[in-house]
């Protein structure tokens, strides 16, 4: 009997520790989401384009991978710092109430919320043909 509830016991210990951990993962995953909301877009008549304002939130210390825009951004962080680095440049660190400019069909190797604690808040905007991503993974 007694080796019967030990058994018992150890089962719903390795249960509980699988579950925490699992939870960890979950948690950690959700934290990981960058979320990009297209806030208005603008067609411009005569073609496919449109104009686009967008809103991305990088959450604590995420870094996206290396990419290119098939387009001028034009860039306001909102909350925040982040650091840069195109191809060939220094790297360059920005912060809240500050802008610049993603440049177009350059790989941009490096761009990534420097904040182990806050949310970087940033928009940009952009002209772009419709049903374009802005960000294209290399």
């Amino acid at each position: 009997m007694r080796k019967w509830l030990l058994k018992i016991i150890c089962f719903v210990i390795l249960a509980q520790i699988s579950y925490l951990a699992v939870s960890a993962e979950l948690l950690q995953a959700k934290s990981n989401d960058v979320s990009r909301k297209i806030i208005e877009r603008t067609d411009i008549a005569g073609s496919d384009e449109e104009l686009r304002l967008m809103l991305v939130e990088f959450p604590p210390g995420y870094e996206s991978s290396a990419h290119i825009h098939p387009v001028i951004g034009l860039n306001y962080i909102i909350d925040g710092s982040v650091e840069s680095q195109y191809e060939g440049e220094d790297l360059k660190t920005f912060h809240s109430g500050e802008s610049y400019q993603d440049l177009d069909n350059k790989k941009h190797l490096i761009f990534r919320n420097i904040s182990k604690t806050d949310t970087l808040r940033f928009i940009i905007a952009c002209k772009i043909t419709k049903g374009k991503s802005f960000m294209e993974p290399l």
